[in-house]
């Protein structure tokens, strides 16, 4: 019998994820790569779609779930390697959440006339999570309820993603973002690690769903007021992507038609903070698209925002 046979042992079918969740693939970066490395990847190629000079980017902010050490910032790497000498450097970080807090944080020291260009980045190792539960769930005394909850980190994707946000005299860019957290949920997705320093947590992949799809649908309405658009006015939506079920149910609380939200999950997996970056450079929206992006974290962390391409 294979080492981890689900059905054999506790009755799950082994398809169970893959129809739960809908993923069919997933991405792994070769063993041994740094966070920033997949970092500096998509920065680059950020850095040349722009056709900004490296040297004007006044901060680089790096968002990701993975770093590269507990200090200092990972963005110092990327900031050295990507060529942007004069820029400060910091992290930010809030689970699958932190590129959307990043690009607001840019867009606050814009708004604010502190900086005129600056590079948001993230990327995710979440196949490291993955080989951390495969050896948890390998283990002969595990139970079927602490299997359920593993199950969370084997929908994981690796990916880097980066965008450069620029002041605007054109009225494009972020319109405004709506913010809101739910601290009581915490318990529903937590990651730590054990005595051996492997990744161990757990997920109720159902409970944190339906909180968040709940959490959006108290704040779409606002947000549609603060944009001045109605779901007619949005020409794309993009959402964080835990499962294609609540990928259709976050569609129908923005009341825009799932054709005009990107999937990317069912080939990629959850890619936690890159999922937005990645879902706007493989769906290139046209120039002055009207965007509506819903980000969710665990925590619970939500947000909702505007983005006019």
């Amino acid at each position: 019998m294979d080492a981890f046979d689900s059905e054999l042992r506790f009755g799950i079918p082994k398809r169970y994820l893959s129809a739960l969740v809908g993923i069919q693939e997933r991405r792994f970066a070769p063993d041994g790569s740094a966070p920033s490395d997949l970092a500096i990847e998509a920065s680059l190629n950020a850095i040349e779609s722009s056709g900004v000079d490296p040297a004007d980017i006044d901060y680089v902010i790096y968002c990701g779930i993975d770093r590269d050490w507990i200090e200092p910032a990972t963005a110092h790497r990327v900031q050295h390697e990507v060529g942007a000498k004069n820029a400060a450097c910091f992290d930010v970080t809030n689970a699958c959440h932190g590129m959307m807090n990043g690009l607001a944080i840019g867009d606050a020291f814009i708004g604010a006339k502190g900086a005129s260009t600056i590079l948001v980045c993230t990327a995710e190792l979440g196949s490291t999570t993955t080989k951390s539960a495969l050896e948890l769930l390998n283990k002969p005394d595990i139970s079927k309820e602490r299997v359920k909850s593993l199950l969370g980190g084997l929908t994981l994707g690796d990916a880097g993603g980066a965008m450069i946000i620029r002041a605007s005299e054109n009225h494009r860019g972020f319109r405004r973002f709506v913010f809101g957290s739910a601290g009581k949920h915490t318990g529903l997705c937590q990651m730590n690690k054990d005595e051996n320093g492997l990744k161990e947590g757990h997920v109720d992949m159902q409970a944190i769903c339906t909180e968040a799809i709940s959490y959006h649908q108290q704040l779409i309405e606002n947000t549609y007021e603060k944009l001045n658009w109605s779901p007619k006015d949005v020409n794309s939506l993009v959402l964080h992507q835990a499962g294609l079920k609540p990928h259709k149910q976050l569609s129908r609380v923005a009341d825009i038609d799932p054709g005009r939200a990107p999937e990317t999950i069912s080939k990629l997996g959850n890619l936690a903070s890159a999922t937005i970056p990645v879902v706007l450079d493989l769906n290139r929206p046209a120039a002055n698209d009207n965007v509506l992006i819903l980000s969710t974290g665990s925590g619970l962390s939500v947000g909702q925002t505007g983005l006019v391409f």
